[in-house]
């Protein structure tokens, strides 16, 4: 083999062979995937959200749970202040204050799921009623993809008036 590569004329033939196997190789990996029936045109398929929409004003459902959060939050203060007047000594008082934190904590992350689960639910309705095969949000995609957000936006809406 190393004989045959002292040759000019066989390195320049082996050369052109590993050209066109390579050449070849990418001409079939490119023919399958656009052959894919995924890929309808690149972004054609992936549905994009913009989250900082979705918490916002424009969210009923996002607007009624931080109403929801709001009041518990007004209540739990109201009820720990009244233990802690009560309360004999600053360890009694400490340890109220922690509890509160504690149950403000748990309740935020129950209703933060809560928004979560019903935007997750109205984002694969959109997406799939629009034939979409994948939907990210708006900050993970750098360019294309179909904005869905009005669409989930609308869908919470109603879903909120029932």
């Amino acid at each position: 083999m190393m004989r045959m590569m002292n040759n000019k004329t066989n390195v320049k033939i082996f050369s052109i062979v590993i050209a066109a196997i390579f050449i070849i190789g990418i001409g079939a990996l490119a023919y399958t995937q656009m052959a894919s029936p995924t890929s309808n045109g690149g972004s054609s398929t992936v549905g994009v959200i913009d989250t900082s929409r979705m918490m916002s004003q424009d969210n009923p459902i996002y607007v009624n749970a931080a109403q929801e959060f709001m009041s518990y939050q007004s209540q739990l203060q109201k009820d720990a202040q009244a233990k802690i007047d009560a309360a004999p000594d600053d360890a009694s008082k400490q340890k109220i204050a922690e509890e509160m934190r504690e149950n403000l904590a748990k309740k935020d992350q129950e209703i933060a799921k809560s928004v979560q689960d019903k935007a997750m639910e109205a984002a694969k309705a959109v997406g799939d009623a629009k034939g979409l095969s994948v939907v990210m949000t708006k900050d993970s995609v750098l360019y294309g993809g179909v904005d869905i957000t009005d669409q989930v936006l609308k869908k919470l809406s109603s879903e909120a008036k029932k």
